[in-house]
């Protein structure tokens, strides 16, 4: 089976990770630490979707196939609702909730720069820091650093950024982070950051009116490493090559109509900040269950081939994905 151009991949995918790295500008701080919480998502059906043989089974083993590819295409967390074009048929519009999904290696990527940039920078060692700013629009983020004990959390209070509000907590416990910055332009760099995460995160656009809830506990490393560049404003950049890896149990998520899971994944996604290209690499799996009356069960997913993205791309341009349940049998889908 090959899904060809037809697909579509978010477009907003850099704007709503900005969104996360800064909202607001500007200082301040502050001795009070908000809270910040969606209510709980109940898990999906996970029940094993039949993989078909006989006279129905290419419209049902591609609907199932386009529904594992939700999966893949945003780490589970992009497209929970009607399911993209197939092969053959006509290409569609995603829906309001596909055309703001933010990849969870993204997030992940996004608040462990955070946690780089705030990790050792307590005046004395082991204090806490509390640094509330306001975002663009309305709402605050406030950061959370205990270098002592190695914690480091994110609290959005209704943060719009202008037409998109996150709400939630993200944090961190057991960081380890190690960063060696060069000095001049071509220098050699090194980042590497550790933690347990845990996600507790809504994103809501007003115009389309949507929401997207992410909840989940997982395992992440980030690492990084290139050379020093020219910023452009007289200052210096790390350019190259970063690795996300993602593991656990279950991740969730809503849309307030329809409801996915990741259970049992293990994902290694790479980008590659010279070429721009993103990379999931061979070997990265999960149990993927959506609620959504086209699937309504869970599909086994294997990345047999690394699913490669180039620069801008809508839809990966290489790879192979593997898809089995307790039946017989197994879809094989080909990107190219």
């Amino acid at each position: 089976m090959k899904i060809p151009t037809s697909y579509l991949r978010v477009t907003a995918i850099a704007v709503l990770a900005a969104g996360l790295v800064g909202c607001g500008g500007g200082g301040g701080g502050g001795s009070d630490i908000p809270t910040a919480s969606n209510a709980a998502i109940t898990p999906p059906p996970t029940g094993p979707v039949t993989i078909t043989t006989g006279a129905t089974a290419e419209t049902t083993n591609t609907t199932i196939a386009a529904a594992a590819f939700q999966g893949v295409n945003g780490a589970g967390l992009q497209t929970i609702g009607n399911l993209p074009s197939l092969a053959g048929a006509v290409t569609t519009a995603p829906t309001a909730t596909e055309t703001r999904r933010l990849m969870i290696a993204e997030i992940v990527r996004r608040h462990a720069e955070k946690i780089k940039d705030y990790m050792g920078s307590a005046p004395v060692a082991g204090a806490q820091i509390v640094q509330t700013v306001p975002c663009l629009v309305g709402g605050t983020e406030t950061a959370v650093v205990d270098d002592m004990n190695g914690n480091f959390s994110q609290i959005f209070v209704n943060c719009d950024e202008g037409g998109v509000i996150f709400h939630g907590t993200i944090s961190s416990t057991g960081v380890s982070a190690t960063v060696n910055l060069g000095s001049t332009v071509g220098s050699s760099y090194n980042i590497s950051v550790t933690a347990t995460i845990t996600i507790d995160l809504s994103i809501t656009t007003a115009s389309p009116a949507a929401v997207l809830v992410s909840q989940g506990s997982f395992t992440f490393s980030v690492t990084s490493s290139g050379t020093m560049q020219d910023d452009g404003f007289g200052g210096l950049r790390p350019v190259g090559v970063t690795t996300i890896v993602i593991a656990g149990p279950s991740l969730l998520a809503s849309d307030g109509v329809n409801r996915e899971q990741l259970s049992n994944f293990a994902l290694t996604v790479v980008d590659d900040d010279v070429t721009g290209a993103t990379t999931i690499n061979s070997g990265s799996h999960f149990t993927y269950a959506n609620s959504a009356s086209a699937i309504n069960g869970a599909v086994t997913v294997t990345i047999a081939t690394a699913i490669h993205y180039a620069f801008e791309g809508a839809h990966p341009d290489a790879g192979v994905i593997e898809i089995t349940t307790t039946s017989p049998g197994m879809i094989k889908v080909t990107f190219s």
